[in-house]
């Protein structure tokens, strides 16, 4: 199996939700010390990588994924009745349908349950059926496959994101040992799903220059305009807000790096409105952001569409092709950005040739 569908199975053997990503970061950080890749923590528990390159002149590039996933976290023990609450936007159906459901430690041990409707106790809550027993903090996620590969598509409990997460380590793995234009970070944070918390945290601090590029590395749902299959989509925006023109073009220019070895390399571009990503995070904090989005199915785990009551609980899932393509788009967008920089940054539309100039000033002359 090909080395990125490789780091995506161990990361989709690594259960996590908001606030309790320990066994993802820690799995991720083995495999970026493995690879010889320098990375650190900051002090809310982002994982900042960074492979160096050798013109201080461009600007740095950063591509950036989250490591949690929507699940949910016991509030309550008391008379033996065991309650949870959602982090982040799990499935309506979870809150009113029976659901299989595990939770687990930091040492990855997971217990087996059931989560029930709880129409007696707070909204937006359930109850946690379980032989074992179970403590308030103790993360809860459902019970789908770590991962699998089927008719070309990746199936995964989380993909969301865990298939950004991949796409950034694998493509740092390929550019580590090459001769880079610039400074390029893999930065891979917490509790996005409430609220893109870690990505707010870390662009307040400026632990990354302000200068950098942002790329957003993430599954989104599928929407009319794109299609699974079709390639990656180089993102222009999301819910919350257009991104960044000059962020893109790097992107632009990555893909057609490509198509000049491979005309039929497949790439979208949409605007993928169905949730915001962390681009929006860094794009109020001043930065220039962009994004990569791999078409994702059943997201958030739900087989119809979240808000529906009686929709089901399933794996989500993406094309393999999609995946592979985003990993060669990054590479080939940190490679395109050269000396040339000043060149192509700047918009085309700037500038007007001296002769249209001339041609438009005597037609004016002439009325």
């Amino acid at each position: 199996m090909d080395k990125s569908l490789n780091i995506l199975e161990a990361l989709g053997g690594k259960p996590a939700t908001s606030f309790h990503e320990g066994l993802v970061a820690e799995s991720i950080m083995t495999i970026l010390s493995n690879a010889g890749i320098t990375h650190q923590k900051d002090r809310y528990g982002n994982i900042v990588s960074k492979v160096m390159g050798s013109d201080r002149n461009v600007p740095a590039i950063a591509f950036v994924a989250h490591m949690d996933h929507p699940g949910f976290e016991i509030v309550s023990c008391q008379n033996n009745s065991v309650v949870a609450s959602p982090l982040g936007g799990v499935p309506l159906a979870s809150l009113e349908q029976s659901i299989k459901a595990f939770s687990f430690d930091a040492k990855g041990e997971r217990v087996y349950c059931n989560l029930e409707p709880n129409p007696e106790g707070e909204e937006r809550t359930v109850k946690v059926v379980s032989e074992s027993s179970l403590k308030p903090g103790a993360p809860i996620t459902f019970s789908l496959g770590d991962f699998r590969i089927d008719d070309n598509f990746i199936w995964m409990r989380a993909l969301d994101d865990l298939g950004g997460c991949a796409a950034i380590i694998s493509s740092l793995e390929k550019l580590k040992n090459l001769p880079l234009p610039c400074d390029v970070y893999g930065i891979f944070t917490r509790a996005e799903e409430v609220g893109l918390i870690g990505a707010r945290l870390l662009a307040g601090q400026n632990t990354i220059p302000q200068d950098t590029f942002i790329v957003s590395v993430e599954t989104s749902s599928v929407i009319p305009g794109v299609e699974q299959g079709n390639g990656p989509i180089i993102r222009t925006g999301d819910a919350s807000h257009t991104f960044d023109d000059e962020a893109e073009r790097i992107l632009i220019k990555g893909r057609e790096y490509i198509r000049k070895e491979d005309p039929n390399f497949e790439c979208q571009r949409q605007l993928m409105s169905a949730g915001s990503c962390e681009a929006s995070a860094f794009a109020v904090n001043g930065y220039r952001t962009t994004g990569i989005a791999f078409a994702l199915g059943n997201w958030h785990n739900a087989t119809s569409f979240i808000s529906d009551k009686a929709g089901g609980v399933g794996e989500e899932y993406i094309s393999i092709n999609d995946f592979k393509g985003g990993i060669k788009l990054i590479v080939s967008s940190v490679l395109s950005v050269s000396e040339e920089y000043e060149s192509f940054a700047p918009s085309l539309y700037r500038q007007v040739p001296l002769e249209y100039r001339k041609r438009l000033k005597s037609c004016e002359a002439g009325n």
